[in-house]
């Protein structure tokens, strides 16, 4: 068995506007310094106590994330790749994966990460609009997002991804169109494209529930989202997932791992993780997670044993966001029993609706039933 494993390092230099993920600013001068170092050591910790509960095993992938991993330091990123070859062992085809923020890295940050062994850069572009940029509250400007991508380049990195988010208030399908051609025109092999969501307790969020901010509207979401899939299709690029696309070969395997439904592990504060049939979350909070690992614990916030039910819905959820669907062979396989046989009245039902369709290797979503996935997904739940 092949494991992919996260870390997540959640210190930013500003918590961007629309930003719900477990990450927070780093304090400046010392205190920064010393909750940095408290930080690596508890995630060296939570290394190996893990590989104590599932021995050594081989990664797939490594995948770090946040928060802006680019904030460390060079040496420090290295320290923690150093530390998951003492515990498991390597795949000789890892993908290993750090997130990185434009004007967070330069090349010569960049070039001893590629000489350690990350072979893929995801970089959060976000936008090539300046105003978007700055309602999302991102520190970088467009400008650092070309200089990013010429420094991935000369340090070696052939295999490069861009985020983009759509549906941005005030944003308009002639301006989506432009970043997008803008972010073709550097040539990323990777692109994943997300439509915001206004999450409960942002800043964004709460400018558009005070009326100061008028909501993208759906009827130009949906015309974002044609124009994703029609110029990146005539790019060349695969979907080959609801939000990401991929020239060929070059699909994230690390996010495989999660849309398959296979184990990984989540090693950092509010990271999660699945292994041995147990879904568990670490402590979001970074003190209670520090506290933890000092007492050499696990630092669960909570587990869960998967019934075999639980096992099956959650396959389903997942291996239906991938173009391809959900294989029907490997289904079969892993719960000893067809598919069809399972949900034939949800898959009829979806069928005439014209959601989803099933040949002979795996069942899909239509591209119609793509754009309603989650009411379809709520089918099988």
């Amino acid at each position: 068995m092949q494991l992919a494993l996260y870390l997540h390092l959640p210190f930013c230099v500003r918590k961007c506007t629309y930003c719900a993920f477990n990450s927070r600013p780093l304090p400046p001068g010392g205190a920064g310094e010393d909750l940095l170092r408290r930080y690596l050591g508890a995630l060296e910790a939570e290394l190996r106590l893990a590989a104590a509960f599932t021995g050594k095993q081989t990664l797939r992938s490594i995948y770090f994330g946040g928060g802006t991993p680019t904030l460390l330091a060079a040496p420090d990123l290295i320290h923690i790749l150093e530390q998951t070859t003492r515990y498991f062992n390597w795949s000789p085809a890892i993908e290993i994966t750090v997130e990185a923020n434009p004007g967070t890295v330069s090349r010569a940050k960049l070039r001893p990460l590629r000489e350690a062994g990350v072979n893929r850069i995801s970089l959060g572009a976000q936008s090539f609009n300046p105003g978007e940029l700055r309602l999302l509250g991102r520190v970088h400007g467009v400008r650092e997002i070309y200089a990013s991508c010429r420094d991935a380049r000369a340090a070696g990195f052939e295999n490069l991804s861009l985020d983009l988010i759509y549906g941005i208030p005030g944003q308009t399908p002639a301006a989506w169109r432009r970043s997008l051609q803008q972010a073709l025109a550097l040539g990323p092999e990777h692109l994943s494209v997300y439509g915001l969501i206004l999450e409960e307790g942002t800043p964004l969020a709460g400018e558009v529930a005070a009326g100061r901010l008028e909501p993208c509207s759906e009827e130009d979401q949906l015309a974002m989202w044609e124009a994703t899939a029609e110029h990146l299709a005539a790019a060349g690029y695969e979907r080959y997932e609801i939000a990401s696309f991929a020239r060929p070969g070059r699909r994230c395997r690390h996010n495989l791992a999660y849309w398959r439904n296979r184990p990984y592990l989540g090693i950092g504060a509010g990271a999660h993780g699945y292994f041995g049939g147990v879904r568990y979350a670490n402590h979001a909070d970074v003190e209670r997670y520090l506290q933890a690992l000092a007492e050499e614990r696990l630092p669960r916030a909570w587990e869960e044993n998967q019934t075999p039910e639980q096992e099956r819905i959650d396959t389903i959820i997942m291996g239906l966001r991938l173009t391809r669907g959900l294989s029907l062979r490997a289904f079969r396989a892993r719960f000893g029993v067809a598919f069809t046989e399972l949900y034939r009245s949800q898959l009829d039902r979806l069928a005439r609706a014209g959601l989803i369709e099933a040949d002979e290797t795996s069942v899909f979503l239509t591209p119609r039933g793509r754009l309603l996935a989650n009411y379809v997904l709520a089918h099988f739940v």
